[in-house]
């Protein structure tokens, strides 16, 4: 009598959903393409054509433009919007780390007091036969005797 032994263990059972295919999503390749081109066209109205008093105004609107086909890139071309929740973790903290340091170095960078942009707008700076022509008819440096 032989008893038949088996030689392996048996497979273990597989965790939830490994095997399982993802589902398939449909990305609407062409309207994105269409949603940035017409972004684009925004953008280049907005610098050219819509142009506000405040350029405060004008930077915001096209930081905005750029922020929306950024999105749209992100979400459908590098297939983001089918990610699990990790990635967004991910992406946010060294988005929030990034905003932290631009605002800890504005007070480096922003002019204050007398430095201030105000003493540069002056009718002179824009004058091309000020400026040019002055160092145009300036003198050469003579050498130092020795």
């Amino acid at each position: 009598m032989t008893t038949h032994v088996q030689s392996r263990m048996p497979e273990p059972e597989e965790p939830h959903g490994v095997s399982v295919p993802h589902p398939h999503h449909e990305i609407p390749y062409g309207k994105v393409f269409a949603a940035l081109m017409v972004l684009t066209v925004i953008t280049v109205a907005i610098g050219i054509y819509l142009r506000f008093e405040n350029e405060f105004v004008n930077v915001l609107l096209a930081l905005l433009v750029a922020c929306v086909k950024g999105s749209l890139v992100a979400m459908f071309f590098m297939h983001l919007k089918y990610e699990g929740k990790l990635i967004y973790l991910i992406f946010i903290s060294p988005l929030i780390l990034c905003v932290i340091l631009i605002v800890a170095l504005l007070p480096d960078i922003l002019p204050v007091g007398d430095a201030s942009m105000t003493n540069f707008n002056t009718p002179d700076l824009y004058n091309p036969a000020h400026g040019d022509a002055a160092l145009r008819t300036a003198e050469p440096a003579k050498p130092a005797a020795h």
